[in-house]
C-alpha cells in the first residue's frame, strides 16, 4: 500500500463529473457506486472509473486486485482490522494507491459506522473493476 498526501489530477477531474450512480455489492455490506465512467483522453483503450464505495459495519472486504491502478480518497473514516488483530486507521482525506495486480484487502470495518472512499480505476475497456484473489 502507498500512501500519498497528493492525489492524482486524473482522480480529481474525475470526482467532479458526477453522473446517475448505480449500487452494486450490496448483498455483503459493501455498497459501490459508479459516478463516472470516461475515456482516457488520448490513450486508445483505457477508461478511467470513479466509485463511492462504503464499507458497512462488520463488512470485509474480500482479498482482490485490480487490472489497473486503483486509487483511493477516505471521506468517512474508522477502523478496519486484518485477520491477525492489526488494526488500520482510515482517516478522513487520507489517498492510497494500488498498483495493477497487487492483492490488498481482507479487511473487516470494526466500527460503529460505515467507511466511505471514492475509488478511481484506470483500466482497460471492457475489464471488469475487481479480481477476487485465490
Amino acid at each position: 500500500m502507498t500512501f500519498s498526501r497528493t492525489f492524482p489530477a486524473v482522480a480529481m477531474v474525475a470526482a467532479g463529473l458526477l453522473c446517475a450512480a448505480v449500487p452494486a455489492l450490496a448483498d455483503d455490506g459493501l455498497t459501490r457506486t459508479e459516478l463516472n465512467r470516461a475515456d482516457v483522453s488520448g490513450v486508445d483503450g483505457l477508461e478511467v472509473v470513479v466509485s463511492r464505495l462504503e464499507i458497512a459495519p462488520g463488512a470485509t472486504v474480500p482479498p482482490h486486485s485490480h487490472p489497473g491502478d486503483e486509487h483511493l480518497i477516505v471521506l468517512d473514516g474508522g477502523s478496519l482490522s486484518l485477520p491477525d488483530g492489526k488494526v488500520l486507521e482510515f482517516k478522513p482525506g487520507m489517498a492510497m494507491m494500488f498498483p495493477k495486480g497487487k492483492v490488498h484487502g481482507n479487511l473487516t470495518n470494526t466500527g460503529s459506522a460505515p467507511i466511505v472512499v471514492y475509488t478511481t480505476h484506470i483500466v482497460k475497456k471492457g475489464q471488469p473493476l475487481t479480481i477476487p484473489a485465490e
